[in-house]
């Protein structure tokens, strides 16, 4: 066989590799999916909602994040059934408006608050507490967003910590459900997440309006429940990021804080990979959890400059995480994690585009200078496109089965599932590498 040869079988290997590892995951999301139903999460709502065994949480959103009217949010947070909880909204613009209108809509009271410092993190220049101090508001200054989840993590009071993210509405009673795997005792769980909709879905969780905001969420389902889900049970994730992740405030004081310097995004994925470096180094043994269900909705892309842009931050924050973390891999001491997990991020996610432009490149001029024949082409073809293809129709399957989603749309989905593998994955993958200055240089810094 020629150089030709050996260099596109090399091409379909890597693609092989990548989308097996992606089924596997896929087939332990669907088992986790099994074993979350079968403990009745959803049934037990009201019953862990009235038990005096339930953690506390300190939940932590940022004004920004909140919308034109937060006090809406603040009211449906305030509807859960949760025996006991505390809000602390995060505001570093002194001009705000709607800092006013939260002071008057829940007679807000400032208030010299005590409370023990942990970490090192910026003291806050103002504190308004509600008269059942279920609810604070807190004035901070222009700070680095790390920051601000210090000076948070400072502040709760409670032993888990909540974080919500930027447009992030809450499912119903999705705090008593992300709170159970605390109560299990079995190992030691750190982080709980789960997954995130598009607020933009119609009625009875069909297909969003949007065409850009399906091929999103069809991809954004194939990562979470052909990865997210299933990494747990081999060890993982490396990291990830999720509008709504739910923490043990010890671990997190383990792990040293938030970085101060990060953006909110990635100041959470360093924080995964830093708690995975803390409960190693201390042989505790633990497990992530990512809930294979909804916990809560948010805007996705409606166009593909939305969607470039917020793939590029994603790529960013993991690049940067990584990059911070890097002594950990290859060292047999994180064991899985850092002899396989952070290998194999290194080299199906973090040189993707690299290496997904170069192998197409290549099969693509090899097949048309006549170096290679159809067989290695087609094989080529259906290693990068047909295998993928596959993994996103499980996908399509596994959220109608078991998360009883998008329902009653039958061949719709499987095409757009389809589709999603055959052109948008692949485009998108590529993207980054060509995508103009002027967005490349915008940097997401709220995920």
């Amino acid at each position: 066989m020629s150089i030709y040869g050996v260099l596109a079988c090399l091409a379909i290997g890597y693609y092989l590799a990548l989308y097996s590892i992606q089924m596997l995951h896929l087939l332990l999301g669907y088992r986790a999916a099994l074993h979350w139903k079968k403990l009745g999460y959803q049934e037990e709502t009201r019953r862990l909602s009235q038990s005096e065994l339930v953690p506390p949480i300190s939940v932590v959103n940022d004004l920004d994040f909140m919308g034109s009217n937060p006090a809406q949010w603040v009211d449906k947070l305030f509807l859960e059934h949760f025996p006991e909880f505390e809000l602390l909204v995060m505001s570093d613009d002194e001009d705000d408006k709607r800092v006013d209108d939260l002071i008057q809509a829940y007679f807000l009271r400032r208030v010299d608050r005590v409370y023990r410092r942990s970490i090192e993190s910026p003291p806050p220049l103002e504190i308004f507490q509600s008269d059942d101090r279920r609810l604070s508001l807190v004035r901070t200054g222009k700070l680095p967003r790390g920051a601000i989840l210090n000076l948070a993590l400072n502040l709760s009071k409670y032993p888990l910590l909540a974080v919500a993210g930027e447009g992030a509405q809450l499912e119903e009673d999705i705090l008593i459900r992300m709170v159970r795997p605390f109560m299990e005792g079995r190992v030691r769980v750190p982080s709980v997440m789960g997954m995130e909709l598009p607020l933009e879905m119609e009625a009875e969780d069909l297909l969003p309006p949007r065409r850009i905001t399906k091929y999103s969420l069809m991809e954004s389902l194939r990562v979470q429940l052909g990865y997210q889900v299933g990494a747990p049970y081999l060890g993982g994730p490396v990291t990830s990021y999720s509008p709504l992740a739910l923490f043990r405030k010890k671990d997190l004081l383990e792990a040293g804080g938030f970085n101060p310097d990060m953006s909110y995004m990635m100041a959470e994925m360093d924080m995964l990979l830093r708690m995975h470096r803390s409960l190693r180094e201390q042989k505790t043994p633990y497990r992530f959890v990512y809930l294979p269900q909804a916990v809560v909705r948010r805007p996705f892309p409606e166009r593909w400059s939305d969607y470039v842009r917020d793939l590029k931050a994603r790529r960013d924050s993991l690049s940067a995480v990584l990059w911070a973390q890097k002594d950990m891999l290859l060292r047999a001491r994180y064991g899985r994690l850092g002899l396989i997990q952070l290998p194999a991020f290194w080299i199906f996610v973090k040189l993707l585009p690299v290496l997904g432009f170069c192998a197409y490149a290549l099969v693509i001029a090899f097949f048309a200078f006549g170096l290679i024949g159809w067989p290695l082409f087609v094989g080529f073809l259906l290693s990068s496109i047909g295998y993928p293809a596959l993994v996103g129709v499980g996908t399509v399957i596994a959220a109608r089965r078991e998360l009883g989603i998008l329902k009653g749309q039958g061949g719709i989905l499987y095409g757009y599932a389809f589709m999603t593998q055959l052109w948008f994955r692949q485009f998108s993958t590529l993207a980054p590498i060509f995508v103009p200055r002027s967005i490349k240089e915008r940097r997401v810094e709220e995920g």
